[in-house]
């Protein structure tokens, strides 16, 4: 990266881990993606909506909740579950303490297909972080906890 006036050493450390941060998570994202598709004929943004709904409470969750831990608009979360409902694999219905809202919830068929798809991303994670050991890990998961920590925080000066 060229140096650029006004930026110190610092700052540019900080640009390539960033670059490099950003060209991992995709590259990651994008073979996990094509696997999943060639397997299941899902998107790595439907399966994420299959995992949170899987993890959630047997009563379902509330679709303002399941987008925040998407981290997606609720728009962004009815159009990826819209199909999803319509195969039968996710129910929507009204939540039980206000009208207002709605709540999610996988069906019966929908959290078998689920165990299965999560049982194959779990083994194309490990092949892609296989070259990690323990101590690899932990480091990095160590790092992203502080990069997670203090980016919300960081200030927009």
């Amino acid at each position: 990266m060229a140096h650029h006036p006004g930026i110190d050493e610092q700052q540019q450390q900080a640009l390539r881990s960033w670059l490099k941060l950003l060209g991992s998570s995709n590259a990651i994202r994008k073979a996990l993606t094509a696997r999943m598709q060639a397997a299941h004929g899902v998107s790595l943004s439907r399966f994420d909506i299959l995992a949170n709904l899987y993890r959630a409470p047997r009563g379902g969750v509330r679709l303002s909740e399941l987008s925040k831990q998407l981290m997606v608009s609720n728009g962004n979360v009815t159009q990826v579950m819209a199909p999803l409902m319509k195969e039968g694999l996710v129910e929507r219905k009204p939540c039980p303490d206000d009208a207002r809202a709605a709540v999610a919830q996988l069906s019966n068929a929908g959290r078998t297909m689920f165990e299965a798809m999560a049982a194959e991303h779990a083994t194309w994670v490990d092949d892609i972080f296989g070259m990690l050991s323990d101590k690899d890990h932990r480091t990095l998961q160590g790092i992203l906890d502080k990069l997670g920590t203090a980016a919300p925080t960081a200030s927009t000066e």
